[in-house]
């Protein structure tokens, strides 16, 4: 990762530059942004640690929106209460060997279930490691959430 933070005060601006960096926060006195690999971010910045990016990804409105996305798509195909439903049916029948053949298809939809909201979640953490990243992706779209991984 390519991560810079700058004091508010003595922030570039980036309005003129070929430089498009991913803004991720603001906090603590210090805008905080995400570069491309390739990029090299400009001078007077200092590298973000591993507990700056805890408060970051906390913190950040961008990384807020994408798991609100995920949220809304997860529920979408799996309302809470279906969720929970599904979750009991594993537990219930997860275990067990002697299950009738109704058993078994319910415990099958609960694992099918489950299984898609999983990979809504996956997917909703490659595209913030992508931002992540400095690569942005257009996470409102239904492409994004396709089977394509973002992050390397």
């Amino acid at each position: 990762m390519n991560l810079k933070s700058y004091l508010l005060t003595r922030a570039p601006v980036f309005t003129e530059s070929e430089i498009a960096p991913i803004h991720l926060a603001d906090l603590n006195g210090r805008h905080y942004y995400a570069f491309a690999t390739d990029v090299t971010p400009p001078s007077g910045g200092k590298a973000v640690s591993d507990e700056e990016l805890k408060d970051i990804t906390s913190n950040s409105q961008l990384i807020r929106q994408i798991k609100e996305e995920a949220g809304r798509r997860i529920t979408d195909i799996a309302p809470v209460w279906k969720q929970q439903n599904a979750l009991a049916d594993l537990y219930l029948l997860g275990d067990r060997t002697d299950l009738t053949e109704v058993e078994q298809e319910t415990l099958t939809k609960a694992q099918d279930l489950l299984a898609q909201v999983q990979v809504l979640r996956e997917r909703s953490n490659a595209i913030e490691a992508s931002f992540l990243n400095g690569v942005a992706v257009d996470y409102l779209t239904d492409k994004a959430w396709e089977d394509a991984p973002y992050a390397e």
